[in-house]
């Protein structure tokens, strides 16, 4: 589901999603993955949405969950590779202005 790498000479750690959908039926898995890579020192996170083609509120709910986290402990949240439907519910919700938003996963 998730994949994780370090990328060198930087602070950043990109999270592969590795999933079509995120949803309730898999926010559960999702949340304890995302909770045990931040409890491991990664407070700097990229996370790449390329093979995410829905997002529903509970996904949501995670991600807002993510990035309020690691703003307290000063790190920091960046989403990549959005498709259609994730790209106009953060529009829609106006989290396109909260979260850092790139086209690539760099």
């Amino acid at each position: 589901m998730i994949t994780l790498t370090k990328i060198d000479n930087s602070n950043k750690t990109i999270i592969e999603i590795n999933r079509e959908k995120l949803d309730v039926l898999n926010m559960k898995a999702l949340k304890e993955n995302m909770t045990k890579i931040v409890a491991d020192g990664n407070i700097n996170l990229l996370i790449n949405l390329k093979q995410v083609t829905f997002i529903d509120s509970s996904g949501l709910s995670v991600l807002i969950s993510l990035f309020k986290q690691l703003k307290t402990l000063e790190g920091s949240l960046e989403l990549s590779g959005l498709n259609e439907q994730p790209s106009e519910l953060l529009e829609i919700t106006q989290l396109d202005k909260i979260f850092t938003i790139s086209e690539e996963c760099n």
